[in-house]
């Protein structure tokens, strides 16, 4: 552990500039230069150690609970003045019953996470993908301001897994240079489910009546529950017990001379414990409703108040925080979008104004795009570091983020202000969501590549975060659009998703700093209960 307290966390040496560490790189011959972080180990039940298309199809389902997810959430913008005069709730009641949702969205995982922990990832999804399903019949059936209220509490419940729980399995199984595409894969299908809730939304109220879409959503739930049943395999993995296989900047010593007379590195970490065999699982242990590690310690409790240390650690915070401001995108848009464009001068339906959000699915392309785009500038500016990568490096690519939602938020909100062209309102759109998921995806790998043995804890904060802020956003849209018109209300909201990001440029000056300071607390705390 001394050797350990030394060391920096999050910094890693990520690529093998001179091709001489002996650890297990990257390719399908280990030829490349990049080195594998987390070195993966011999067990069979290492998801580290999964087939390229296993690793896919379990991506694609964790992708399709959160498209899932997000699609229930959303089908009812488009209708959501009619849904407001044919329940009797106002629209404020509306929105603060979708507030109150976003609020569980994050504090629910104070309880999930923990779980996800000791018994495992697949017990939450199939849980969590019931109390969604349940949500949907009583949405397609309520009437009134208290079961309005009901079952948006019962949703956020469902659906607040998907805001962490999922981030656990994508870090459990891809590695350091992978985990910006991959989180951005998800961020993907949690947005691509909005826009088609949106887009169908609107359709469906317009021909079937809005509550046979909450029906319709209950109906994939279902689906998603049976494939979630029969074919996600847990992913949970005691890597802790071989975390020596770890590898980093700090421990990487230059031991003796090649044959060509450059230096041969070797990691100076011990070897991992060969007493422990996870071998791989059969098809009807992959069945198993959960998984539990005798070998880990740590409590239920123990990870219940982990989360609050992680308070005191500013790289964690400001990536929150930057995490929850790049989330309101959804929000504010989705919440607005039908009120503006029902109204005049634009007097649409509710499918056409559904139909604007195929303007989102361009901005979630882009999203996406950057979010990929991160991983491969941390690769190459950790090549002009001698190989040693920081976390901060990936913070360069919010600088794209950034010009995305002044662009959203600014067209946006004169667009819909002025009654422009409703191709101005369509690119706002785009522009938001792109930049929604890349400054997630970012922060979310950032935080987690900073202290990356407590990613469990690190989500839970990343999604409380994003809870109180986008609860205060929703609250607050419709009172701020009724006092200070909608141009001056995104203005505002613009500026404070842009004064987030502007956070980044002291932590890529002392972010490294921050995490010295925090090493021996850090330490300290992953050493809590892991063994007796």
């Amino acid at each position: 552990m001394a050797d350990m307290i030394e060391g920096i966390p999050g910094t890693d040496y990520l690529v093998d500039v001179n091709h001489k560490v002996e650890v297990q790189h990257a390719g399908a011959t280990g030829s490349s230069d990049i080195v594998l972080i987390p070195q993966p180990t011999e067990r069979g039940g290492d998801p580290l150690t999964w087939s390229r298309w296993k690793k896919y199809y379990q991506l694609f389902l964790v992708a399709l609970y959160a498209c899932a997810f997000s699609y229930g959430e959303n089908t009812l913008g488009a209708a959501w003045t009619t849904v407001s005069e044919d329940t009797g709730v106002s629209l404020t009641n509306m929105n603060g019953g979708s507030a109150l949702n976003y609020l569980l969205l994050g504090f629910v995982n104070i309880f999930w996470i923990p779980a996800a922990m000791k018994i495992g990832r697949r017990p939450v999804f199939i849980i969590t993908t019931i109390l969604c399903l349940c949500a949907g019949v009583w949405l397609g059936e309520f009437q009134g301001t208290g079961q309005w209220f009901g079952a948006m509490i019962l949703n956020g419940l469902g659906t607040s897994a998907y805001q962490a729980v999922i981030q656990l399995s994508v870090f459990d199984m891809f590695f350091a240079h992978e985990r910006g595409r991959m989180l951005s894969v998800y961020l993907f299908g949690q947005q691509l489910g909005s826009i088609l809730g949106l887009i169908t939304g609107g359709s469906i109220a317009d021909n079937l009546g809005w509550r046979w879409s909450q029906y319709i959503v209950a109906i994939i739930d279902g689906v998603v529950l049976l494939l979630l049943i029969l074919s996600f395999e847990e992913t949970l993995f005691p890597r802790f017990l071989f975390s020596n296989l770890g590898i980093s900047g700090n421990n990487i010593t230059e031991s003796e001379l090649g044959s060509d007379g450059k230096p041969v590195y070797r990691s100076t970490v011990a070897d991992a414990s060969t007493t422990h065999d996870f071998p791989k699982r059969t098809a009807i242990q992959r069945l198993q409703l959960w998984s539990y590690f005798v070998e880990g310690h740590t409590t239920y409790w123990q990870y219940f108040r982990r989360p609050f240390f992680l308070l005191s650690f500013p790289n964690v915070i400001i990536a929150g925080f930057i995490f929850a401001f790049g989330c309101t995108a959804g929000i504010v848009s989705f919440n607005t979008i039908s009120e503006i464009l029902t109204s005049p001068p634009y007097n649409w339906s509710t499918t056409s104004t559904g139909l604007v959000f195929l303007a989102a699915l361009v901005g979630n392309i882009i999203g996406w795009a950057t979010g990929t785009l991160s991983d491969q500038i941390v690769i190459r500016l950790a090549r002009r570091n001698g190989g040693v990568k920081e976390p901060e490096m990936r913070l360069w690519t919010l600088g794209f983020s950034m010009v995305y939602s002044l662009l959203g938020y600014f067209l946006y909100g004169w667009g819909a202000q002025s009654g422009a062209h409703w191709m101005t309102i369509a690119f706002g759109v785009g522009c938001m969501i792109a930049h929604q998921v890349s400054a997630c995806s970012i922060a979310t790998a950032y935080a987690m590549e900073c202290f990356p043995s407590v990613s469990g804890e690190m989500v839970v904060i990343l999604a409380m975060c994003s809870s109180l802020i986008n609860f205060a956003f929703s609250y607050s849209v419709q009172p701020f659009i009724n006092a200070a018109g909608y141009g001056w209300t995104f203005t505002f909201f613009g500026l404070a998703v842009f004064a987030s990001m502007v956070a980044a440029i002291p932590m890529i000056m002392y972010g490294k700093r921050w995490r010295i300071r925090c090493a021996p607390k850090y330490y300290r705390f992953i050493s809590e209960g892991r063994f007796e």
